[in-house]
């Protein structure tokens, strides 16, 4: 069982590997990340990848540039993450993968 202590050193941890993330993006990708609820779970995603989970208030497009981008700065930093996105039409979020956005993205510019 974790103490106090370590549960706040593990906070403090994940924040500041957010915080950094969110730094090392573009300031527009930074504005867009300010506007919705997001965030990190370590191991939750597929097979234990991360899990980016994003709170859109709008329907979720796959071929959204923002969405995109995010999807290329995630894999920079962390390698293939696995996103949870949440939009404003229902409460199940869609499950994708960021390798799947990013493939997908390659073969609509190749087309």
């Amino acid at each position: 069982m974790l103490t106090n202590h370590q549960l706040l050193q593990e906070f403090r941890q994940k924040q500041r590997q957010l915080q950094s993330f969110r730094q090392a993006l573009d300031p527009s990708l930074q504005a867009t990340l300010d506007q919705y609820d997001w965030g990190v779970i370590s191991g939750a995603g597929h097979h234990g990848l991360p899990l980016l989970t994003l709170r859109f208030n709008h329907r979720v497009s796959l071929d959204d540039p923002v969405l995109l981008n995010l999807a290329e700065q995630a894999e920079q930093t962390w390698g293939p993450v696995d996103f949870a996105l949440f939009s404003g039409e229902t409460d199940q979020p869609l499950r994708v993968l960021s390798k799947t956005l990013l493939n997908w993205r390659w073969r609509q510019s190749n087309l």
